[in-house]
């Protein structure tokens, strides 16, 4: 393969990962850079130490960075070039003439407008997959405040020396001191122990019982089609049981940790059955450590006494950075959680349904056309749900012209080659960098929505779904279709 002059890695890593953002208004870097404190350095060596990291920072902040305002920024105008209608038809047809035997396929091509150009069966309900989840991400990010943090908390009943535990749902908790490096991790029950120690000491307290506040969620189970013997999550290596509290996501590994604790594994571990009282018992040891003497006896989910009060906390990673991850990795523990965080935001019932309705009900309020849709999950893992591309082509349209309240969603999408879901899928060399869209993968379903930076500078958005049989022949016609939507 020829070697790419220093012009050509310098233009390419002007584009790589930016995807749709690639036009975007000098005013809005210059109002991003600031906030993340880019601004006093070379622009050129920040652009090649981020493309060297596989990230592009100006517009994917690592998240070792302080939290900004994301209610400043804007995503500016993006660039849109009239689409050839006819190369696009002409895509879809190679793509529905190759996507395999027993598959059904429905795809649309749009301008960033989200007018869509070229189409096939884009009014046809398909089940979605986790391509569910940027749905949730728009409901989420234009209704709750991205700036908010999940609050796990020690109340203390003095008179009866009793502790508890309560659960704000963070479920990115760390057994250790809080991490301000990564969004998993990011609250520690060590330095959680660390403070209520203080307060204890600071009144004489030496020994304490200990229960846990586990009800933010009304104590909701898993539907029987997400339990830990379905078919779609067994021993919950998917989704974590609905808790209000939990140290990354109750996953068991079985040995050392990933080395990069916001990175998702190729096999996911099991998780455990009880993620609040093993919280809780983590933290009895925690506050053992500090020398406490605690009495955990009686360890179980009790609400605080109406005397108790605050005594510390520890906060998570901000809504906008937690959602990042959730794109990034699909999450699904995570978009269920932001479902649940929706449902009580929009006064739905405090369930896994209301969390579905709350959705709805937002994309509703919004504009976004909702027919076919049936949320049954807010994941996109339950089976049962089914939703049309020309809704996905709806979102990933607001997601780049809603401005700064869903510029969180839009860049959390993977990217080609370079980060989460996309790490590993391969459209070609000269799509490297230039996708940014999420993915969604079931027994029968292969699917993809985002945008694409296009080789001439403009931009355009995709959707695509495949149910069927014949995964593996999908994916490769999928591959093969955004890999000629960098070229249009």
């Amino acid at each position: 393969m020829p070697k790419e002059s220093m012009s050509s890695r310098l233009r390419r890593a002007l584009v790589v990962g930016i995807s749709a953002f690639v036009t975007l208004c000098l005013a809005a870097s210059v109002v991003a850079a600031d906030a993340w404190g880019l601004l006093n350095a070379s622009p050129w060596s920040t652009i090649r130490r981020v493309y060297a990291q596989g990230r592009v920072a100006a517009l994917h902040p690592s998240h070792a960075v302080r939290a900004m305002d994301v209610s400043q920024l804007t995503v500016g105008k993006v660039k849109s070039e009239k689409i050839d209608a006819q190369s696009a038809k002409v895509l879809i047809d190679q793509l529905a003439s190759s996507v395999g035997g027993g598959n059904a396929v429905s795809v649309a091509v749009a301008d960033v407008s989200g007018k869509i150009v070229a189409a096939q069966n884009e009014k046809t309900a398909v089940e979605p997959a986790s391509t569910m989840k940027t749905l949730t991400a728009f409901a989420s990010s234009v209704t709750l405040n991205m700036q908010d943090t999940l609050k796990t908390t020690v109340k203390l009943d003095k008179d009866t020396s009793t502790l508890t535990l309560v659960g704000g749902g963070d479920i990115l908790l760390k057994n250790a001191e809080s991490d301000p490096n990564h969004v998993n991790g990011r609250a520690g029950l060590v330095t959680l122990a660390q403070q209520t120690a203080g307060a204890l000491s600071s009144r004489g307290i030496t020994q304490v019982s200990l229960r846990f506040d586990n009800g933010l969620f009304n104590g909701d189970t898993l539907p029987a089609d997400l339990n830990a013997s379905s078919n779609v999550n067994q021993a919950y290596r998917n989704l974590i049981q609905t808790t209000t509290m939990a140290v990354d996501e109750a996953r068991e590994w079985g040995g050392a940790p990933p080395q990069n604790p916001d990175g998702e594994g190729q096999w996911l571990p099991e998780r455990s059955i009880t993620p609040a009282y093993d919280t809780a018992a983590m933290f009895a040891q925690a506050l053992r450590a500090q020398g406490i003497t605690v009495d955990t006896s009686s360890l179980a989910h009790e609400a605080a006494s109406s005397k108790a009060f605050d005594v510390a906390s520890v906060q998570s990673a901000p809504l906008w950075q937690i959602l990042g991850l959730m794109l990034t990795n699909s999450d699904n523990s995570l978009a269920q959680l932001f479902g649940r965080l929706l449902a009580l935001h929009e006064k739905k019932e405090n369930s896994y349904k209301g969390a579905a309705e709350a959705v709805l009900s937002v994309l509703k309020q919004y504009g976004v056309p909702t027919d076919g849709l049936v949320i049954a999950d807010t994941s996109g893992l339950e089976p049962g749900s089914r939703l049309t591309v020309q809704t996905l082509v709806h979102v990933q349209s607001a997601f780049l012209n809603t401005k700064s309240a869903t510029w969180p969603a839009e860049v959390g999408l993977p990217v080609s080659q370079l980060s989460g879901t996309l790490a590993a899928r391969d459209f070609g060399a000269e799509a490297r960098g230039l996708v940014r869209a999420k993915t969604g993968t079931l027994d029968t379903v292969t699917a993809l929505a985002g945008n694409v930076s296009r080789l001439n500078g403009s931009a355009l958005i995709f959707a695509v779904v495949v149910n069927g049989s014949d995964m593996d022949a999908a994916k490769a016609a999928v591959n093969s279709f955004v890999k000629g939507l960098v070229q249009l």
